[in-house]
């Protein structure tokens, strides 16, 4: 009896045997959960290497079937280490479908027969439902002749030419051009039509100061004296550019996007009129009337000064703005045509237009907002390199044509959030006032001459001192422009100099929206991630 009791408390072997009866199936089990486990991180890393996939196939627009498929092979296999994934891709209106598998080998599976085991995963991608308009801000100066503006004009195809192959809806995506220079052209087309009696037979675009009313320091011209009008006198057509908008106390007309308003003068666009210089072939590059009157005196100069100048222009009387036929009638018998000498001026070595009241306006027009991408492409193969650098102005027509308000009011509302509104700027150079050693203390530039004191009541600077005042108001309207919802890349394009690039990566949204250029051959690569960035996809699987 003693020793069945004793038999049946003595278990420890017992338990061995139960554990070496269980060991196996535990092992397995564990074995499993580890293989398992394995599975599911190697499924997670490879989603996110297709997902990576379909997203860059997706951005390419319509590419080739072998080519969507060597993109993703690359994208799964390069960053991800995927390099034996077998990958196909189907491509269908616009969405990029990418299908990836591998073999995952398995640590207790062979115990089942089973040494690997399949991990298959799929994604999709497409287009946000966004919508894009884009200026293209393009520095046309001189300095761009020959093969840097060869190479700008085939990146910059190559950029609408890919957005157009994305596949999106028509309306999805506009385009706007702003050549830039000295000045912008906003279009001829929009000033008054004016009859031979010097009286406006068509009003001209309501943010146009076409009777003068604006009081813009001119070196030349009385107060409220209509550039239209002379321009007719002159027998030459206005060729379409604008003076930069002078402030008034804190309303920044000259680098924020104030709506024209015929209440305020000051926000209205003067056209520009390049009046005649001293005949000076040394110190003036714009002399096409004989010297007359008394010389020209700047800022000081008093209305009395202004009006004598007139007489060099054909005016034998004093001059009143026609209000009707008959004083029209009256003004035609006070002027006669004077002496014109409209020939190719000589002063700068790279410059070589007719002299004349356009002097100055030798770019092309810009192009607002549309959906007609060869338009685009048209003007950017007649573009020609011309001028010097005033990148305010170019910032300022680049906000302007993206905006909902006048001048250009072809741009979303600002309060869209489906729109993307982009810059894309570019310059070959420095800000330049273009400063001469003469009485005008310049050349004629958006801003008058030196001597009218229109850049920061400067009057008598250095070149130094005038492109910093300039740099300066061009920082103050891209920071303007980025708070308008503006997102903004910039590239400097072979040009060393430190400032400028500083400008420039301040200039943009972020410094990973800043491109620095040393060679031309650079800008094709560069538009093209441009691209890439303002594409926004999603992921529809």
């Amino acid at each position: 009896m003693r020793r069945t009791k004793q038999f049946l408390h003595e278990t420890s072997g017992n338990f061995g045997l139960v554990f070496g009866i269980l060991a196996v199936p535990v092992m397995l089990a564990s074995g499993l959960a580890i293989d398992y486990v394995g599975l599911s991180v190697e499924k997670s890393g490879l989603q996110n290497a297709t997902d990576a996939a379909a997203l860059a196939v997706a951005r390419e627009g319509k590419i080739t079937q072998a080519q969507a498929v060597e993109i993703a092979r690359q994208i799964i296999a390069a960053n991800y280490n995927f390099t034996t994934a077998q990958v196909s891709v189907v491509m269908n209106d616009g969405t990029a479908n990418v299908n990836a598998s591998i073999e995952k080998p398995l640590v207790f599976g062979g115990v089942m027969g089973k040494k690997s085991a399949p991990v298959r995963v799929t994604s999709a991608a497409t287009f946000a439902y966004t919508n894009y308009e884009i200026a293209l801000v393009l520095d046309t100066t001189g300095s761009m002749e020959g093969g840097k503006l060869t190479s700008l004009q085939n990146a910059v195809i190559g950029l609408v030419d890919g957005m157009a192959d994305l596949g999106l809806d028509k309306d999805q995506i506009k385009f706007s051009l702003v050549p830039y220079a000295g000045f912008v052209n906003v279009g001829p087309e929009y000033g008054p039509t004016i009859n031979g009696l010097g009286l406006v037979v068509k009003d001209g675009a309501d943010w146009l100061d076409q009777d003068a009313k604006a009081p813009i320091p001119q070196s030349d011209l009385p107060s409220n004296f209509s550039r239209f009008a002379l321009y007719k006198q002159l027998k030459i057509k206005w060729p379409g550019c604008v003076e930069t908008r002078i402030p008034k106390g804190k309303i920044q007309h000259d680098v924020d996007d104030t709506e024209p308003n015929l209440t305020d003068v000051n926000s209205l666009f003067t056209p520009s009129f390049a009046v005649d210089e001293p005949d000076n072939a040394w110190k003036y590059p714009n002399s096409y009337l004989p010297d007359g009157g008394t010389p020209i005196k700047g800022k000081n100069a008093t209305e009395t000064d202004k009006e004598k100048q007139l007489s060099r222009y054909g005016q034998t009387g004093k001059y009143v703005t026609p209000k009707n036929v008959i004083d029209a009638i009256l003004q035609t018998l006070l002027w006669k045509k004077p002496k014109t000498d409209y020939s190719a001026s000589s002063f700068y070595s790279n410059k070589h237009d007719p002299k004349g009241p356009g002097f100055g306006c030798e770019v092309e027009p810009l192009v607002p907002l549309t959906t007609k991408f060869q338009d685009i492409k048209n003007t950017v193969k007649k573009l020609e390199a011309n001028g010097s650098t005033n990148m305010l102005e170019g910032v300022m027509w680049g906000w302007r044509v993206l905006s909902s308000r006048e001048p250009f009011s072809g741009g979303a509302s600002e309060s869209d959030s489906s729109v993307e509104k982009i810059m894309i700027f570019l310059t070959d150079g420095q800000n330049s006032f273009g400063n001469l050693n003469n009485d005008l203390g310049s050349g004629y530039t958006s801003m008058g001459y030196l001597v009218d004191g229109r850049l920061d009541n400067l009057t008598a600077a250095t070149s130094g001192q005038t492109n910093s005042a300039l740099d300066k108001k061009t920082l103050t309207a891209c920071t303007n422009a980025k708070k308008d919802g503006i997102e903004i890349y910039t590239i400097r394009l072979e040009e060393p100099d430190v400032s400028t690039g500083t400008l420039l990566e301040n200039c943009a949204t972020t410094k990973a929206h800043y491109f620095d250029a040393p060679s031309r051959q650079q800008l094709a690569p560069i538009f093209d991630t441009i691209k890439k960035g303002v594409v926004k996809l999603r992921l529809s699987s």
